[in-house]
């Protein structure tokens, strides 16, 4: 059934039989009530998504058509429409479990409904692009997932008329452990790692080439990750700042930090009699310093 409510047998057993047959199926969204739940196929489903699938969605009731995120997106869009008022997606789950993914459907939904003037269409492909650079400062490998979301985030999209005017992120929660230790198989921000792949900063910055350089990048054995391209996604990151307005100037200082921040971390400290302690390293902490705009001795 598209809806748990009407089924025979609403006991746990009976919810996950039914999720598991429409999951073999491919047929990975399911309702209980105006809930939509979600199974990630961790694979890639044809005609799952498109513009020829948004336009059966469009002025849709929910039971009109299979359920989807469109279809989420679709009655939030309407009632905010009809109701003028603000209206929330809340996108939850475990790791792994396709959030990430959710909010871009949603979010491409929405940019679809828009109109087509020059104005329009520039904020929603800044909207748009926040996505990547998101992931780039906000997305790990994890043990269980490659591109998992270590940051939560309240994300705004502001109307006119219906048209999205602009965005805001009014709340970001980041893993901020992370930076500085991982757990074996994991990996530090993507963002590090692309960062790596550009001869030119790499030069810049005395990055070298190596990851195993750097003691913030805990496990260099895992530097590699099979479904991801750090040099291309680099690329994407940067494009989206340029997209969302930082410029050139900006980006630099951000790519300074970052690797301010790697330099910094492979400053090291040994005993000095008690009570002292002295810097290994004046090297790391010299290089750290420059990068991050401070003197050695704050």
């Amino acid at each position: 059934v598209n809806d748990l409510v009407m089924l025979d047998d609403l006991s746990e057993r009976g919810i996950l039989q039914s999720l598991s047959r429409r999951h073999g199926s491919d047929e990975i969204y399911t309702y209980i009530g105006e809930t939509l739940i979600s199974v990630n196929p961790y694979k890639q489903i044809g005609g799952l998504y498109g513009t020829s699938v948004m336009k059966k969605y469009i002025s849709k009731k929910d039971y009109q058509n299979a359920p989807h995120a469109y279809a989420i997106a679709e009655r939030a869009y309407r009632n905010m429409q009809l109701q003028s008022a603000n209206e929330c997606i809340v996108i939850t789950g475990e790791s792994g479990s396709g959030k990430t993914e959710a909010s871009k459907v949603c979010m491409n939904y929405i940019a679809f409904l828009a109109s087509k003037s020059k104005q329009v269409q520039r904020v929603k492909e800044q909207l748009l692009e926040t996505n990547p650079l998101l992931e780039a400062f906000g997305n790990a490998k994890t043990r269980r997932n490659d591109n998992s979301s270590r940051f939560g985030k309240y994300f705004e999209i502001l109307f006119k008329f219906g048209d999205p005017v602009g965005g805001r992120i009014s709340q970001f929660l980041l893993e901020k452990n992370r930076v500085t230790h991982q757990q074996q198989g994991e990996r530090n921000y993507h963002v590090f790692y692309q960062l790596l792949t550009n001869g030119s900063l790499r030069s810049r910055f005395g990055l070298g080439s190596s990851h195993s350089d750097f003691h913030y990048l805990t496990d260099p054995s895992s530097a590699k990750v099979r479904t991801l391209d750090d040099s291309s996604d680099f690329s994407e990151t940067t494009r989206a700042m340029e997209w969302v307005g930082i410029s050139s100037q900006d980006q630099t200082a951000i790519f300074s930090i970052l690797a301010g921040i790697l330099h910094l971390g492979n400053v090291s400290f040994s005993s000095a009699g008690r009570d002292n302690s002295k810097v290994d390293n004046r090297d790391a902490l010299a290089r750290a310093s420059e990068l991050l705009g401070m003197a050695e001795r704050e």
